[in-house]
């Protein structure tokens, strides 16, 4: 049976999705003082999840042992999915719980790109690159304020998806001393968990036709080989983004970005927001690809 978990011992790494939280929250389930959930992302706070898991009680997700854990940790990206999801951080302090946040940010173009990329394996996605809910996403500002009021700013760590890929240590030691652990703990190794594995037109389409259906009641050994032998006979490209998408895109998040920097001083300049070579804007959206479509 868990052990009672005090309000403010709970670590949320909250997004943003396609950001390394994975990768982190596995680098971190290794601390001696963290008890990683049962499940990674149980979105329990989120309304329009999925992927979440039904919880009579939130602190029914850990098996916490009070005498060797400082935080129970859970990672769910739905949690800065707004407006898709709505009141999560009302519902957090509602709850009665205050915990610790860390929120990972990436070049807001790339996240968009792996998103777009991994969510178009879904047979029922079908957003274009540039439709508003992936820009959302990487409006790093318009997330972290729904927070603003809620929770102290001192209970946020913003982290940088290129130091967590160049240096992962640090960065494990950066949140470590941010909860106020033991900062000498290091993994085993540094796996990468998550990654965006695209998939071919072909692949798109056999997936999202009678025989896809089909084949999701195979043994799974079967559908691997499937999906190996459609790989090797049509060719896998990564969806990227046309010079007129990515002019609209920046032109889109630049008020963001501007606020991102003033609000939490995050140098925006290394993305190429509020610097002189950022490219010519775009007045209106493109006429996007849809997902399975080559651009």
């Amino acid at each position: 049976m868990s052990d009672t978990i005090p309000g403010d011992h709970y670590l949320l790494i909250i997004g943003a999705m396609k950001c390394g939280t994975s990768s982190l929250y596995d680098y971190l389930a290794g601390h001696p003082q963290l008890c990683p959930a049962v499940i990674k992302e149980p979105e329990y706070f989120s309304s329009h999840q999925r992927h979440g898991v039904n919880a009579g009680a939130y602190e029914e997700l850990w098996n916490f042992d009070a005498r060797a854990h400082r935080y129970a940790m859970e990672a769910s990206t739905g949690y800065t999915k707004f407006p898709v999801e709505r009141g999560v951080p009302q519902r957090i302090h509602d709850y009665g719980i205050r915990p610790k946040f860390v929120y990972i940010v990436r070049h807001p173009l790339d996240r968009i790109v792996s998103h777009y990329n991994y969510m178009s394996r879904d047979v029922e996605f079908d957003q274009r690159i540039v439709d508003e809910h992936l820009l959302n996403t990487s409006r790093y500002f318009l997330q972290l304020s729904q927070y603003q009021g809620l929770f102290p700013a001192e209970d946020f760590l913003i982290v940088d998806f290129d130091q967590l890929k160049s240096d992962p240590g640090a960065v494990i030691g950066e949140v470590c001393r941010f909860l106020g652990l033991d900062d000498s703990y290091r993994p085993a190794s540094y796996q990468v968990a998550n990654r965006t594995e695209v998939q071919s037109t072909l692949e798109r389409w056999v997936k999202r036709s009678p025989l896809g259906v089909l084949s999701r009641r195979m043994p799974e050994t079967m559908r691997r080989s499937g999906q190996r032998l459609l790989g090797a006979v049509s060719p896998r490209r990564l969806r990227t983004l046309t010079p007129s998408e990515k002019a609209y895109i920046v032109e889109q998040l630049a008020p963001d970005m501007l606020e991102f920097q003033r609000a939490f001083g995050f140098d925006i300049t290394r993305w190429g927001f509020g610097a002189a070579s950022m490219v010519a804007p775009a007045k209106s959206a493109p006429a996007a690809a849809r997902p399975g479509a080559v651009p």
